[in-house]
């Protein structure tokens, strides 16, 4: 099972790459730079790792809780992985393998950089929380 702990820092690292790589979408002339090319990969890799971090850890847990409002909030963040996993999967197919519009991509970018920041938020300011008063019980 997985920390707390390792996920906030998951979620660090995927806000910081966030954070780099909206910029870098704004410039036309890096879409194919491989440095550019390499940061993606590896926001699609920590991406994927915190979901499946996701399964494996208390959420599973929280899920089976026998307070039923405990259990339908860590259901519901659950099940919303696979929303995510759907959307990024679109997304990362738009970087570096295909002759996407420019404006295309920056505003699919901008999308799920919303999207994730949004889970990253919830899970900071919901999950953390309610997973810290049920384990600490």
């Amino acid at each position: 099972m997985y920390t707390l702990d390792e996920l906030k820092k998951q979620n660090k690292e995927i806000a910081d790459l966030i954070d780099v790589l909206a910029i870098l979408i704004e410039q036309p002339s890096l879409r194919e730079n491989p440095f550019v090319c390499e940061l993606v990969s590896r926001f699609n890799e920590k991406v994927w790792m915190h979901l499946v971090f996701e399964e494996n850890t208390i959420y599973s847990e929280l899920s089976k809780h026998h307070n039923p409002d405990i259990s339908e909030i860590a259901g519901h963040f659950h099940g919303s992985a696979k929303n995510v996993r759907k959307n990024f999967t679109h997304y990362v197919k738009l970087w570096c393998h295909s002759t996407t519009d420019h404006a295309m991509l920056v505003d699919e970018s901008k999308k799920i950089f919303q999207l994730i920041r949004d889970r990253i938020s919830y899970e900071t300011n919901e999950m953390f929380p309610l997973a810290e008063r049920h384990f600490n019980s």
